[in-house]
């Protein structure tokens, strides 16, 4: 009775072994099986949210392809031709391209391609095409594009790459000499931006070199205001500036923050001038005077040390500018444009430029900048999945060659030699070619 006992506690032993073990595999395997499932439903969404953004990006070049095909209609039928209707017949032509674009919607685009039929609403289906030529049912489509043409600013990104831009923009419902003032925002405010602004120590703009010490950031921005009036000389534009008039002006912009700002206004030996909280909700704000004061090259032209430090707003950084107006009367629309750079080359940063009018910087001062950018928002689908996108266009070559520097010598050979006295020295930033100090 006692050994059957014994071996029935061994047998009930051994059922309880088997069992959690078998548990265990179950529970290992199931979550096994739970980790393969969601990593295969993540690999999934990927694929379909990738599926849907490259939808969204057909959507940006077909709208590239219809904003062209707007561009070359409005040459042939003149920037002021309105429409008041689609035309008659299936076919597109100019007169339904420009009516799209004067009252858009989502299958705007689709029709001034052509891939939609004059009166169908919906989506423009984004078909692959394999080695054969077939098209194959990917069941991909963009669902809503629109193109904007009147926009708040012009925004554009520096970098290393690409330093300068010149820019030329036109306005609606207003004209360039009705423009009295501009803001110029740099610095975008985005995760993990660096506010390190290593170009300003007791006092004094220092202009560290990049090699040796860490890179300012927000950047210094250099800016210039090119402009004539309708009537003008190159005298005037290469000239001095008269009074309160000038063609042209170059600023260099210095970020500080607001307690060195408070600190250097009482410094003596300061190399620099301060702007700051002269403008609108206490922005930094130059006045016309001062930018005229640039151009003359009789005095001092020194960097505006510039309030960067608030992170509330999009850009860290901004300038409110009361424009001069241009020697000899009112501006001319077609010479009307700025240069913005980024004279160390880093950090990359965007920035944005608004324009002004009756002396105001307030919203219902605000000019609409009209045909410089285009904006395209896109939609595209994969099956059940959405992805959004929305791309600012430029409408001209912003980046083509431009004299950032310049030299010329002039006279027969042996007088176009170029001869050039350096002065180094550790006890100031300027000499004025007499000998002493600054």
């Amino acid at each position: 009775m006692q050994k059957i006992k014994q071996k029935f506690k061994k047998g009930v032993a051994s059922f309880y072994i088997v069992a959690f073990s078998t548990l265990i595999l179950v529970v290992i395997a199931a979550s096994f099986a739970m980790v393969v499932v969601a990593e295969i439903q993540r690999t999934s969404n990927d694929d379909l949210s990738q599926s849907a953004y490259d939808a969204a990006l057909a959507g940006v070049e077909d709208a590239k392809l219809a904003y062209s095909n707007y561009r070359r209609c409005i040459a042939s039928k003149g920037v002021d031709y309105r429409p008041s209707d689609l035309s008659s017949g299936p076919d597109v032509n100019c007169d339904d391209i420009i009516y799209w674009m004067q009252n858009p919607n989502c299958d705007m685009v689709g029709h001034m391609t052509g891939r939609l039929a004059k009166y169908e609403s919906s989506e423009v289906a984004v078909n692959d095409t394999d080695n054969s030529g077939d098209e194959n049912d990917t069941n991909q489509a963009y669902t809503c594009v629109q193109i904007q043409t009147t926009l708040s600013d012009y925004r554009a990104t520096l970098n290393a790459s690409n330093q300068v831009k010149v820019v030329k923009v036109e306005f609606k419902n207003t004209t360039a000499d009705k423009i009295t003032g501009m803001k110029l925002s740099w610095y975008m405010n985005r995760e993990d931006t660096k506010y390190e602004f290593t170009n300003f120590s007791g006092g004094r703009v220092t202009f560290q070199p990049t090699t040796s010490m860490p890179v300012a950031a927000p950047p210094t921005l250099e800016f210039q205001l090119i402009q004539t009036a309708k009537n003008f000389n190159l005298n005037q534009v290469m000239g001095v500036s008269q009074g309160e008039t000038t063609d042209r002006a170059t600023m260099f912009f210095v970020p500080i923050d607001e307690d060195e700002s408070n600190m250097a206004s009482s410094s003596k030996d300061k190399n620099y001038e301060g702007i700051y909280s002269g403008g609108v909700n206490g922005v930094n704000a130059l006045t016309a005077k001062q930018i005229v004061k640039s151009n003359d090259h009789y005095i001092s032209n020194v960097p505006y040390g510039t309030y960067c430090g608030d992170r509330s707003n999009d850009f860290a950084c901004a300038v409110q500018m009361t424009l001069p107006s241009p020697i000899g009367g009112e501006r001319n629309n077609d010479t009307f444009m700025f240069v913005v750079a980024l004279p160390y080359g880093e950090p990359e940063t965007d920035f944005s430029l608004e324009f002004y009018t009756d002396n105001g910087f307030e919203n219902k001062n605000l000019a609409e900048v009209d045909g410089a950018q285009v904006v395209v928002d896109s939609t595209g689908r994969a099956n059940d999945l959405y992805r959004r996108v929305e791309v600012r266009l430029e409408t001209s070559d912003t980046s083509f060659p431009y004299p950032y520097y310049a030299l010329q010598l002039l006279g027969d050979e042996g007088d176009s030699l170029l001869n050039k006295n350096l002065t180094v020295t550790k006890e100031c930033n300027f000499y004025d070619g007499n000998g002493s100090n600054c």
